[in-house]
C-alpha cells in the first residue's frame, strides 16, 4: 500500500542545513521490540494527556519505520484535526522525541481509525473518476490543492492508464493535478 512503507530514501553522507552549514547526517534508527514499545508507550502519555481514552496497536515495523495505530471508541476527530493536521504534527512529534531519545532518526507513521488508509482511497477513486471524465469527454480535469504525497499517489495511479497523462502545477499549497486526455489540444471556440 502507498505511504506507509514506501521507496526507502537514500539518505546523503552530509545535509546541508539552512544557514549554508554543512552538518554530518543521523544514521537511521534501528526498530526493536523495545524502540517500538517506547514509541507506543509515549504517544499513549501524549493522548492521555490530551483527555483522550484510546489504545495505541503497532501495525507494522519494518527497517527505520514504525506504523501505529491509534483506536478507540470515541470520536477521533481531534487526533485526526482538519484534513490530517493534528495527526501529522504527532507524527512528527513522536519521530523528533525518539530520534532525540535514541540518538538516531526514527521514522514514525501514525494513523486513526484508519483515516489515511480511507484518505487514500477517496484520492484513488476520485483520480479514476477524473480520468474517466478527461477519456469520455476530452477535456483536461483539474483536481483540488494535495500535498506532495498525495499528488504523487494520483500519478501513481493514473501511471498505466494509456489513454491519460497527468501533471501538476502551481506552486506550494495551491498545488494541483491536471488529469489530461493523451495528447490533449484544446479545440479553439468559434
Amino acid at each position: 500500500m502507498f505511504g506507509i512503507f514506501g521507496k526507502k530514501e537514500e539518505a546523503p553522507d552530509e545535509a546541508v542545513v539552512s544557514n549554508g552549514a554543512e552538518r554530518p547526517q543521523r544514521e537511521t534508527l534501528e526498530i526493536t521490540p523495545a524502540v517500538t514499545d517506547s514509541a507506543r508507550l509515549t504517544l499513549l502519555d501524549i493522548l492521555k494527556t490530551m483527555g483522550l481514552n484510546v489504545d495505541v496497536v503497532v501495525k507494522d515495523s519494518r527497517e527505520n519505520t514504525i506504523a501505529l495505530e491509534i483506536t478507540g471508541a470515541e470520536d477521533l476527530g481531534i487526533v485526526i484535526g482538519k484534513a490530517g493536521s493534528t495527526l501529522q504534527a504527532l507524527q512528527l512529534l513522536l519521530s523528533n522525541i525518539l530520534s532525540r531519545k535514541y540518538q538516531k532518526k526514527a521514522f514514525v507513521h501514525l494513523d486513526a481509525n484508519d483515516y489515511k488508509v480511507k484518505q487514500e482511497q477517496a484520492i484513488i477513486a476520485a483520480a479514476n473518476d477524473a480520468a474517466d471524465v478527461a477519456e469520455r469527454e476530452n477535456v483536461q480535469i483539474v483536481l483540488d490543492p494535495m500535498s506532495a504525497a498525495e499528488r504523487r499517489l494520483v500519478h501513481t495511479t493514473l501511471q498505466n492508464r494509456p489513454a491519460v497523462e497527468t501533471f501538476s502545477r502551481g506552486m506550494g499549497r495551491t498545488r494541483q493535478v491536471v488529469v489530461s486526455p493523451k495528447g490533449f489540444k484544446k479545440e479553439k471556440s468559434e
